[in-house]
């Protein structure tokens, strides 16, 4: 009887430690002391055709985006759409790009609250493209990170 009850003992002391350990972890989190984004540098993640090559948000909210066309056909840009948070901007003037071609710019809009200089954020791209060859819709999309700059 007397075993069982240390083994009880020694659990309920080691249970009462974790769950603190694990309420300041997340309190420090929900403070932001461990902002994920600030380890991060700019990356982009998910695309498979349309791949971002640049891409930069100022803090006045600008999102500026070049990509790359990895589809092995050429392609007729329909519309990019960016979400920050629950706000979309769209940019929807048609162009067209050849195989293994790189875009110019593209300032795809204003994404109010970005932050400010040094922030990090997270955006999702969906860029709606149709094959020049077959007429085919298609649709690539993924997340770029990076800081406001």
């Amino acid at each position: 009887m007397k075993k069982a009850q240390a083994g009880l003992d020694f659990l309920m002391t080691y249970g009462w430690a974790l769950l603190l350990i694990v309420l300041v972890v997340g309190a420090l989190f929900a403070l932001g002391i461990f902002d994920v984004g600030s380890f991060l540098g700019s990356k982009a993640s998910g695309f498979a055709q349309m791949s971002p090559v640049g891409w930069r948000v100022a803090s006045s909210g600008a999102m500026t985006l070049m990509f790359e066309n990895h589809a092995g056909t050429g392609v007729n840009v329909t519309s990019i759409v960016a979400t920050l948070g629950t706000q979309n901007v769209t940019y929807s003037t048609p162009f067209t790009l050849s195989a293994g071609a790189r875009s110019s710019t593209i300032s795809v809009g204003t994404l109010s609250g970005a932050g400010d200089v040094g922030d990090s954020y997270s955006v999702d791209v969906v860029i709606s493209y149709t094959d020049t060859s077959t007429g085919f819709a298609y649709v690539d999309s993924g997340t770029v990170t990076g800081r406001v700059s």
